[in-house]
């Protein structure tokens, strides 16, 4: 079965597992700049949406401003007319035919009558008055789709004042406004999006433009970290073996000859080892994650631990194991078992003695855990975020034996395969490292194992 469709199968084809998939580590410029680019656009869009808004409204504001000027006029202009009387409401009609037109009504009211006693105009049921219109000269009535004014009629000189008060409705319909609104509505949320698209766009080019730059001196950096490192290997490997004889020559262990070899050797083990973490850095900056296969973290923690075991007897620690059935991930085995043997040993170099290491692996959903705790002196809160940076160390006087490139590799490792580290600690009291992995489920490991067991 081929790795493409194998990887079909595989359960963390997702955001969580987009690095895994393509085997890349995260690059922290590309990762940067879309973060650069969202928060623009998400600021951006929020300027946006506020002017829109501001907008909206005053342009509302103004829309129901004229209509309740309208309707102020025309309530000027009939509250000095008298009730028209019953039978003349179609000639009225007839003579006001610009209220229908304009969506406008004008009810007369009886006080102590709930319907109107006279209509002119579009025919609207707008239900009963307002209550409690005493002592009020002017009330406003407003439903989903329409906007009245309520108001007395005045009496006309010369005529006696009707013998109940006479009350005159004049409202419009809002649906003229409404439309145009919700034609604003359109057309600013087109303005927002095609600015949010060009200035998006324009953001991406200036980026691209001005990182360019700093990637093409990252690559050349990278590309001299792997030139370096490849040509430092074989002059470190000659004066290892230079130094090896000179121990064999040398006439007594112990001796000031002896002693100079015995420095030289470890030195050079020192430096080889150095090299070959940065040969690994800067090949996981590049490479894919190479043939990726079924990877059962129980017997890989084993295998790490009975490495370790002498050093942990040793040192007078504790070591305290916990793992689960069914810890399968999809992975490269010499890169996992390089991330946790970093691990085991940070653990053990900066372990108090009689101290205790607790190593826990467990599935937990889709992801498994594995969990490496030790009782060593910890890290200041201060120091966590630099706890993965390259060459990074918290003994500032160096004198641990470290390179500082551990937790970076293991960091790096674990995002090529798709999962994350964190760590918490505990000044004086130690650390807790975790790693989380995508997990391959029950139901795929069967097939998986037979597509890669030998034939």
């Amino acid at each position: 079965m081929r790795l493409d469709r194998l990887a079909a199968l595989l359960p963390w084809r997702g955001a969580a597992g987009s690095a895994a998939a393509t085997g890349r580590p995260a690059r922290s410029l590309a990762r940067q700049q879309r973060e650069l680019l969202l928060l623009y656009l998400g600021s951006l869009a929020g300027v946006l949406l506020i002017v829109a808004v501001v907008v909206r409204g005053l342009i509302e504001r103004s829309e129901l401003a004229q209509v309740h000027a309208r309707l102020l006029l025309i309530g000027e202009d009939l509250s000095s007319l008298p009730l028209p009387e019953p039978g003349t409401e179609r000639d009225l009609q007839e003579s006001r035919k610009d209220f229908a037109t304009a969506g406008q009504q004008v009810e007369w009211f009886l006080d102590g009558r709930r319907g109107p006693v006279a209509r002119l105009g579009a025919v609207r049921t707008l239900g009963p008055l307002p209550k409690a219109l005493a002592h009020q000269r002017l009330v406003w009535q407003q439903g989903p789709d329409w906007l009245a004014l309520v108001r007395p009629v005045d009496a006309i000189a010369g005529t006696e004042p009707a013998s109940a008060p006479v009350w005159l409705r004049i409202s419009e319909g809002l649906e003229p406004v409404q439309e145009r609104l919700r034609q604003l509505d359109y057309a600013l949320a087109a303005a927002v999006l095609l600015a949010l698209l060009l200035s998006g766009l324009s953001a991406w080019w200036l980026t691209r433009r001005a990182v360019a730059p700093l990637e093409r001196s990252l690559l050349r950096l990278r590309q001299f970290s792997l030139d370096a490192s490849h040509e430092l290997r074989g002059p470190l490997a000659a004066l290892s073996a230079n130094a090896e004889m000179g121990l064999l020559e040398s006439e007594a262990e112990g001796d000031s000859q002896w002693r100079r070899f015995a420095a030289i050797a470890s030195a050079t083990t020192q430096m080889e080892q150095l090299v070959d973490d940065l040969l690994l850095l800067a090949r996981q900056d590049e490479e894919r994650l190479e043939a990726p296969a079924p990877v059962d973290l129980g017997l890989l923690l084993e295998d790490q631990l009975a490495l370790h075991r002498d050093g942990i007897r040793l040192g007078g620690l504790t070591l305290e194991v916990v793992l689960a059935d069914n810890l399968l991930v999809m992975g490269h085995p010499p890169q996992l078992q390089r991330l946790f043997r970093n691990l085991i040993d940070n653990a053990l170099r900066y372990n108090r003695p009689g101290g205790l290491i607790r190593v826990r692996a467990e599935r937990q959903g889709k992801l498994v855990r594995v969990a490496v705790t030790d009782t060593g002196r910890g890290l200041a809160p201060s120091h966590l975020p630099q706890v993965f940076d390259r060459f990074w160390r918290a003994s500032e006087d160096r004198t641990d034996g470290g390179s500082g490139l551990g937790l970076a590799i293991a960091s790096r490792i674990c995002r090529a395969h798709g999962g994350r580290i964190q760590v918490s600690s505990t000044l004086g009291q130690g650390s807790c490292f975790v790693v989380d992995l995508p997990a391959i489920r029950g139901a795929f490991v069967a097939p998986l194992l037979r597509a890669y067991s030998p034939l």
